[in-house]
């Protein structure tokens, strides 16, 4: 992520002082932050906006006053479709305390206000509750995460992330299923990420062994968080997280295959950002693949710091056109670290085999709101190894599932947003 900002057009950032941010945050004990955008209606109407499924505020009787989704779209599309502008504050505020304001970000002249929404991750559309499907609300809005590169920005983060007491809890879900060859290197990265992180900070892991064929132990000498659970019944990758999100309980999860393993610094990097946006993924900008009896380097992965282009990511849905593969780019490389409303809404349960759940998570976590990020100062390790069994026929049975779970992917872009999965096979 960029340590400056891209303001969109029109847009002027306020000339913050991080030093003096960061002492009014620590005033509050490094409390998670939101950013707010702040605008009056031409109803006079005063508000706080967040971004969906969050919480924005009204201005009333001397106090701020709760709004959910419901209640903002309501109020603003009628704004919407009037056509009307306004002159947006944006703040860095407390989470759930709009009233302590930790610093002014950025400011505007007169603006539409379906733009200002679209900041926030709102459909950027005349008729937004018309909007139903996966794939129209994709359509209907951008993957530009200035906001949060401002807020960072301002707090000279995550540069300054190693002098901050704790961080939020993170449960790291290891989805495996023959593994046993590379368990030990994988889960072991995960407890030397951990050490790194502020001393206080919570954090757990949830193997998860996929019915295994020979049953998967975990190696002596671990720390108790980490922990493994062994499926009742195929789940598959999918299903497998699922479950270990079901058995965790910290507000940020890494989602992560069983052949990859953590640089050093990957749960620091990662756990900044949601420090500071409550409905976020981020994704790891480094990936380096090592031979299955190569030692894993102290060091950052070699390779792009962003996968692509981080045009990719800011320009997402800014065409008109979302497609299945457009998802999968931004996050097909084994790890999804994803804010617990998020994570609760689950990966589809209805993919068999090797199927696209992380693009399709996706692409559902983008309907709801949230921000897809690349974390460009942090990567993963793929070991490369052979799972047991007959791989030529797990091959051909990997492909025919495949194809009919790219089936489902259409459908399930095609399913109203809101909500669970529906299950269409």
């Amino acid at each position: 992520m960029s340590t400056n900002p891209v303001f969109p057009r029109g847009v002027r950032p306020f000339a913050v002082q991080p030093s003096a941010a960061w002492d009014r945050w620590a005033r509050h004990g490094f409390a998670p932050l939101d950013v707010v955008v702040e605008v009056v209606l031409g109803s006079g109407q005063l508000m706080r906006l967040a971004g969906p499924g969050r919480c924005s505020w009204l201005a009333g009787h001397g106090r701020w006053i709760p709004m959910g989704s419901g209640a903002v779209e309501s109020v603003t599309g009628r704004a919407v479709r009037a056509g009307e502008t306004v002159r947006p504050r944006v703040l860095l505020v407390l989470r759930d305390n709009p009233q302590y304001v930790v610093t002014e970000l950025a400011w505007a002249s007169d603006t539409a206000l379906d733009e200002v929404l679209g900041w926030l991750g709102w459909p950027v559309a005349r008729e937004a509750a018309g909007l139903v499907s996966v794939r129209e609300r994709l359509q209907a809005r951008s993957n530009d995460y200035w906001l949060l590169e401002a807020a960072m920005a301002a707090l000279e983060l995550p540069e300054a992330g190693r002098d901050l007491p704790v961080l939020p809890g993170i449960s790291v879900v290891v989805s495996a299923r023959g593994a046993q060859s590379v368990l030990a290197g994988t889960v072991g990265s995960v407890v030397e990420a951990a050490e790194r992180l502020p001393g206080r900070t919570p954090w757990e892991c949830v193997v998860v062994d996929d019915l295994s064929e020979a049953p998967l132990r975990l190696p002596a000498g671990l720390p108790p968080q980490v922990r493994l659970v062994r499926a009742a019944e195929r789940v598959y990758r999918g299903g497998a997280r699922n479950l270990g999100q079901e058995l965790s309980s910290h507000p940020v999860t890494v989602f992560i295959d069983d052949d990859l393993q953590m640089a050093p610094n990957y749960l620091l990097q990662h756990a900044v950002r949601h420090l500071l946006w409550p409905n976020l993924i981020t994704v790891s900008g480094r990936e380096e693949y090592l031979e299955p009896a190569a030692a894993t380097p102290q060091r950052l992965p070699y390779g792009k710091q962003v996968p692509g282009d981080v045009g990719q990511f800011r320009d997402f849905g800014t065409e008109g056109r979302v497609d299945p593969r457009e998802a999968y780019e931004l996050v097909g490389r084994g790890d999804i670290v994803a804010s617990r409303p998020l994570a609760e809404v689950g990966f589809p349960p209805d993919y068999v085999a090797y199927g696209p759940e992380d693009g399709t998570f996706a692409a559902k976590a983008l309907s709801l709101g949230a921000f897809v990020v690349p974390v460009a100062e942090t990567g993963l390790f793929r070991r490369g190894y052979r799972r047991t069994g007959n791989l030529v026929a797990q091959d051909a049975a990997r492909t025919a599932a495949f194809v009919a779970n790219l089936e489902l992917q259409e459908r399930h872009f095609d399913a109203p947003a809101d909500g669970g999965w529906a299950v269409t096979r």
